[in-house]
């Protein structure tokens, strides 16, 4: 009888499984270390000297109460829609002069100008003043003659002769919207110093 293995391939994939294991070790040892990353990262501090022989002036900080605040916010939001719907209102009549638009199509933005000055006044109408603010009365006369011209210039393109009921009314649009802006400068000087 034969002493030899019937079988001596089955030898070979040990072999290899040793060899690639031996391989895996010798490359994972041969690599850099890695860099760590802490879960508290900290950055090298760098210490610089300064040295001062003036003192820095002192600034007196007033704080004003959050309801403030968020009326000076709308005050400042007020004053752009204002600004934007004068500079809309002159476009569009300078399209109409120029003929750059048809009447349908500039009937359609005075009557859409018209339902923006609107929302404008109403979402005004909602703010909370601070109480005695005298000063927001003229806003609110501004208000309503911003609405009012605004209806008025419809007017004047679809029922007037001529444009000049139409450009009369523009003009009193675009002066109602700075007597808005000149008021709300005067309110914000009377809301952040009462005493001035």
């Amino acid at each position: 009888m034969s002493r030899e293995d019937p079988k001596p391939g089955r030898w070979a994939l040990p072999l290899v499984v040793a060899g690639l294991i031996g391989f895996t070790y010798v490359f994972v040892n041969a690599l850099p270390e890695a860099e760590t990353v802490s879960a508290n990262p900290t950055s090298p501090t760098v210490t610089t000297a300064t040295t001062s022989t003036t003192e820095a002036p002192s600034t007196t900080t007033t704080t004003l109460a959050p309801g403030v605040v968020d009326f000076l916010e709308s005050a400042d939001v007020l004053e752009r829609n204002v600004t934007d719907l004068a500079a809309l209102a002159q476009q569009i009549n300078d399209d109409w002069d120029n003929r750059d638009e048809e009447f349908g199509a500039t009937r359609d933005a005075l009557e859409e100008l018209e339902a923006q000055t609107v929302t404008v006044v109403n979402g005004t109408a909602e703010l909370e003043v601070p109480p005695a603010l005298t000063q927001w009365d003229n806003v609110a006369t501004g208000l309503a003659a911003l609405r009012q011209a605004a209806a008025d210039m419809i007017d004047g393109l679809v029922n007037a002769e001529g444009s000049e009921p139409r450009l009369q009314a523009l003009e009193e649009y675009k002066a109602a919207a700075d007597a808005i802006k000149t008021a709300l400068t005067r309110v914000r000087e009377a809301v952040v110093d009462p005493a001035a």
